[in-house]
């Protein structure tokens, strides 16, 4: 048995590298100029093949000790910190150091591990090597699966027993060490059970095996919920007691085993059907009886376009009109969310200085503060001077010197790529057909227009971002020069320009999207990748924002001016109906 699973083992791996290199030659022979130079012969050329096959190996060895190391290793570096802070300020009383870092240690990593099961990639995920080995070379798709799993489940437990000898050396007690590696594999397979019962019963009732978006993005959600209370919770000092830590992770194992035998107990048949209902990507999704562009087709378009708009003006307010539902969603319920959590927490800061210090004192810090914001100063309140703890200091330094962090915000909130496939799949990919559509200043002007509808579209997330950084400047001592709330929302404004003009431009650079609304182009992958790579580490660099705006204006312009020129001179070539 154990050689079988070696063996699948190695065909998969296998098969990654070879899949992993043909797409990397082919995004690059599909990038603009660079693709050019590169022959056809390096899709055989073996030398290279090896090279990339020994890069590949390297690279799940690094997933085996970086990712699991970096991760427990936060959790128990947090751990170590966390309980010297408890000793020093006696929280917890006739508790050893040891005892409270093992009690912090097993808690967070039990809601690491929880959390990670409620938002992890499905392991019935059909990946492009699944596809190839159970529906083309006929694998035994349980044998597959199960090959993956315990695959998965070894690299986690060598990485969680190796991060443990930091816990060891830091005074953590021995338990630890070897206790969250099994707890770790009780909590993956107790994952694993709630999927294979959930597929049970789906099969019972004879409905597809596909897993729910919405159900994943209501985990998502539950999650970024109550990971902040739970922080407020250990960082106020409060921690379950030991006794109770033990009884929960006892009925975690229990969960775990009860995991471990559904997912011996599952069949063939239901890892097969699970793959099929779940194919992520290729060609076989595409000819499937799944249709990727009904829900694109579902709309419909409901009055007229007012005005006396004309051409590519009016072909843009009508796709506008009758997308408006699909567009607007998303920016709309971000900015939804974010004023709801300031409402919340001005109420809970209100409220709690009403209780404190009664309704008068409360309605006239309210009053005052009310005037200080239009006025545009800083809090003000006798009875609650400014304080100087590093909590205050560490968000007015955020709110100063790091406003780039907003790119992050404003990337979820950005609404562009759903809106480059509704464009293809209800307006150009009919247009196209046409050869006046993909002239060069036809393109340019239509690129000019749906620019500016991008940036209208997500100017509730620009103010919504703006605004909560303008009230951490107001909360901490309020601007430190003259227009310093008003430059906050410049830079939310230019981030927002940015990330529109890239989903924008590689949409007319790559056209990735086929008839079925799927993103092929290995080539606009690439290039998303490193430009968000790129943002990525930009997003960490410390600038003022005085500094900040006027450099990230000009930055701004040329990306325009660059895109354009590009866009002005590959798109007719390359914007085009892909099969």
């Amino acid at each position: 048995m154990i050689s079988e699973y070696k063996n699948i083992l190695f065909k998969v791996i296998h098969l990654r590298s070879i899949i992993g290199y043909n797409s990397l030659v082919f995004s690059l022979k599909k990038t603009p100029i660079i693709g050019d130079l590169i022959p056809d012969k390096l899709y055989s050329t073996k030398f290279l093949k090896v090279i990339y096959w020994v890069f590949h190996i390297m690279v799940e060895a690094c997933k085996l000790f970086i990712g699991k190391i970096f991760g427990l290793g936060m959790i128990y570096l947090a751990s170590f910190l966390l309980s010297t802070q408890y000793i020093d300020h006696e929280l917890g009383q006739g508790m050893s150091q040891s005892v409270i870092y093992g009690n912090l240690g097993l808690f967070c990593f039990l809601i690491y591990a929880l959390c990670g099961i409620l938002i992890r990639v499905p392991y019935f995920n059909c990946t492009t090597e699944k596809e190839y080995l159970v529906f083309m070379l006929r694998m035994d798709a349980k044998k597959l699966n199960d090959t993956l799993i315990y695959y998965d489940l070894a690299k986690l437990f060598i990485g969680y027993v190796l991060a443990g000898i930091f816990a060891v050396v830091t005074g953590a007690p021995f338990w630890l060490w070897l206790g969250i590696p099994v707890l770790a594999l009780a909590v993956k397979f107790l994952g694993i059970g709630l999927q294979i019962l959930s597929f049970r019963f789906k099969s019972r009732l004879h409905k597809s095996l596909k897993i729910s978006a919405v159900a994943y993005l209501i985990r998502l959600a539950l999650v970024l919920l109550a990971v902040p209370f739970l922080i407020v919770f250990i960082a106020n000092g409060y921690f379950i007691p030991m006794p109770q830590m033990v009884i929960i992770t006892g009925l975690i194992l229990a969960a775990g085993i009860w995991g471990f035998i559904e997912f011996l107990k599952s069949d063939s048949n239901l890892h097969r059907r699970a793959l099929h209902d779940n194919i992520s990507k290729t060609e076989v999704k595409a000819t499937s009886q799944y249709d990727n562009t009904k829900s694109f087709k579902k709309i419909k378009a409901k009055g007229t376009v007012k005005g006396d708009k004309k051409g590519f003006d009016y072909l843009n307010a009508l796709f506008v009109k009758r997308h408006w539902t699909m567009l607007c969603m998303k920016p709309i319920v971000f900015t939804i969310v974010i004023a709801a959590i300031l409402i919340l927490l001005i109420g809970e800061f209100v409220y709690g200085y009403f209780t404190r210090f009664g309704s008068g004192n409360c309605w006239n810090m309210v009053f005052t503060n009310l005037i200080n914001i239009v006025t545009f100063r800083g809090y003000d309140d006798a009875l609650l001077p400014l304080g100087t703890e590093s909590a205050f200091q560490f968000f007015r330094y955020v709110a100063q010197s790091h406003l780039l962090g907003m790119m992050i915000p404003l990337s979820i909130a950005d609404n562009s790529f759903k809106t480059t496939q509704a464009m293809f799949i209800n307006c150009d990919n009919s247009l196209m057909t046409f050869s006046f559509f993909k002239q060069r200043e036809k393109i340019i002007k239509l690129f000019d227009i749906r620019l500016k509808q991008l940036l209208k579209l997500n100017i509730g997330p620009v103010i919504a971002c703006g605004l909560s950084a303008n009230l951490m400047l107001f909360a901490t001592g309020g601007q430190s020069y003259p227009g310093e709330y008003l430059v906050t929302f410049l830079v939310a404004f230019l981030l927002s320009v940015m990330t529109s003009v890239t989903w924008l431009s590689l949409y007319y650079l790559f056209q990735p999207f086929t008839t079925s609304v799927i993103a092929k182009g290995g080539a606009y992958r690439v290039t998303s990748i490193i430009i968000y790579s790129v943002a990525a580490i930009i997003v960490w660099v410390p600038l003022v924002s005085y500094i900040l705006a006027p450099v990230l204006l000009v930055v701004t312009a040329v990306y325009i001016f660059v895109m354009r020129k590009l866009v002005y001179k590959h798109a007719p070539k390359s914007w085009r109906i892909k099969a």
